[in-house]
């Protein structure tokens, strides 16, 4: 089957990581980290229709009901805003500054947001805290809580060494309690496919049962070497689970893994080195990009990090779009290389549409202008793409998407 691959558009951010964002009501809601804001877009054409400022930096995506978006900077506050951009109520649990991907909605009626040093539970109607917990980090924090529907439950993962996944009832009791075999990487987020959770920790992955609360099984990754150093093979975004269960995890060093998330079962690998597409010379790692998955595809945008004008093939602007088939592990379409490196953030689908944000500096920590990019993907004939809200990972998209959202397969 022959794929297209159509840009767009593409959105200035200015010098800065166009990072998170969601897609609901129809709208795109970006947060670009250095310009303090998040952004209402129009999808079809990469507008901004509304600015909703912040007083500290926007590390993840906001959380957006009918009437209202919550968000949260790195000083430590979270904001409740109309959609007009007047702010309802500002607090500060003073947890930290917030680093990490997202707010969550638990309960329905709250808000678990997660810092460097705890988490707290907010009411939506005000910002009162109606819970919280507090830790001492020991390891990279900037993880996102996972609330399930189907049990009620939060479930957290800590930046220690012991004790780093605990779930949590409505009342804060804590009802189930692990010590991962490493401690969970830095943006680590329960991802949940039916029964099963799967967490990304920095030398393993694990998938447990989360309504019996046990671990099925666990896969350990050995360190690996870019850039003449050695790194924990899975340090960056969240990976991710395809409608059908199979959990698609990268190394740092550009090597694909798939397996069965029952069983835990390898089913293929795919060596970006070996294609190349990608260079263990290149001292930023290749495999910290986030993907989506459906409809038989894999999309996720190549990351190099060698200075422009180098002369190597891995530059800074010359990364590609990658269309991998999930089933078999081959890859399925490439764009021109074209396109600075990939976040680390997870890609947003939006009607049939990819949006992903790019990075902002290079190995040598110079910066460029930077730009979130959208484009249409799908075989040449014509198909239906389902237009579905994304809101965060975790029990709604699992770090995947739902069947016919990318190719309208």
């Amino acid at each position: 089957m022959k794929f297209l691959i159509e840009e767009l558009w593409s959105l200035d951010v200015g010098v800065g990581p166009a990072e998170h964002g969601v897609y609901k009501f129809g709208y795109l809601w970006l947060s670009p980290t250095f310009r303090n804001q998040v952004w209402k877009v129009d999808p079809a054409t990469g507008k901004v229709l509304q600015v909703f400022s912040m007083p500290g930096k926007v590390w993840g995506a906001p959380w957006v009901d009918r009437d209202a978006v919550y968000s949260a900077s790195d000083d430590g506050s979270v904001r409740r805003f109309t959609h007009d951009g007047e702010v309802v109520w500002s607090v500060n649990p003073g947890l930290g500054g917030f680093i990490a991907e997202a707010i969550v909605e638990a309960w329905n009626r709250y808000l678990a947001v997660q810092f460097p040093n705890g988490l707290a539970v907010l009411r939506k109607s005000d910002g009162g805290v109606v819970w919280s917990i507090e830790w001492s980090p020991i390891v990279n924090s900037g993880q996102e809580p996972t609330f399930t529907l189907d049990t009620g439950l939060l479930w957290v993962c800590k930046p220690t060494a012991e004790d780093n996944l605990e779930a949590y009832d409505l009342h804060g009791r804590r009802l189930h309690r692990f010590t991962l075999p490493s401690p969970p990487t830095t943006y680590a987020c329960p991802q949940v496919w039916n029964n099963l959770m799967a967490v990304v920790c920095r030398d393993d992955v694990v998938v447990l049962d989360h309504v019996e609360g046990r671990i099925l099984w666990s896969r350990r990754f050995k360190p690996v070497e870019y850039g003449g150093k050695e790194f924990a093979a899975l340090e960056g975004g969240p990976r991710v689970i395809t409608p059908d269960g199979r959990l698609i995890v990268w190394t740092t060093d550009g090597v694909f893994h798939c397996f069965g998330m029952e069983t835990g079962a390898a089913l293929w690998r795919l060596d970006m080195v070996e294609l190349g597409y990608a260079s263990r010379d290149c001292n930023d790692p290749w495999g910290y990009a986030g993907g989506a998955a459906a409809d038989g595809v894999l999309v996720i945008l190549g990351r190099n990090n060698l200075p422009e004008g180098s002369g190597s093939p891995f530059e800074f602007r010359k990364n590609r779009l990658f269309l991998i088939n999930y089933f078999d592990g081959s890859i399925a379409a490439v764009s021109k290389p074209k396109y600075q490196m990939a976040c680390c953030c997870k890609p947003l689908v939006a009607g049939g549409r990819v949006v992903i944000g790019g990075w902002y500096e290079d190995s040598e920590n110079r910066r460029y202008e930077n730009r979130y990019y959208c484009w249409r993907l799908g075989p040449l004939e014509n198909r239906r793409v389902r237009d579905i809200d994304y809101e965060w990972l975790g029990g709604y998209h699992h770090g995947g998407y739902s069947v016919g959202t990318i190719l309208g397969i």
